[in-house]
């Protein structure tokens, strides 16, 4: 997908309606300003707009399947600590402070670990240097 984003000072601004970001992609991206001195910091997000997708897979099992493998796939490239911080920032509290051996191999967690990275969206913000 593309995301349109205005810099301005190390600040980056998401324009609704059709420019939006998943705590995915927030999970990416980092401060590679001057400023930061190679400390490689996520952005903090400001969100002022957040929406919540219900998940399109409801008993369809191939869906299910797919979105359990691609959680499980991303954990160990995520950096929890920005996605708990992301989480919360738009209003989600429900992420455990850390992800156990029996939580990465939990169906039900991978599924809800799907719709926090894909059915989450920052509709209008900021994301701003720390």
């Amino acid at each position: 997908f593309y995301l349109s984003l205005v810099f301005t000072l190390c600040c980056l601004t998401i324009h609704p309606p059709t420019h939006i970001m998943r705590l995915l992609t927030h999970n990416v991206l980092r401060n590679n300003t001057k400023a930061a001195n190679g400390s490689n910091t996520p952005l903090r997000i400001t969100a002022t707009e957040v929406r919540v997708d219900e998940p399109t897979s409801n008993n369809d099992p191939d869906a299910e399947r797919r979105e359990v493998e691609f959680a499980k796939n991303m954990l160990p490239a995520l950096n929890w600590d920005t996605l708990i911080e992301g989480a919360k920032s738009m209003g989600l509290d429900s992420l455990p402070p850390s992800v156990t051996p029996e939580l990465a191999n939990d169906e039900g967690f991978l599924r809800a670990l799907y719709h926090v990275l894909m059915d989450v969206h920052l509709v209008n913000g900021m994301l701003t240097c720390t």
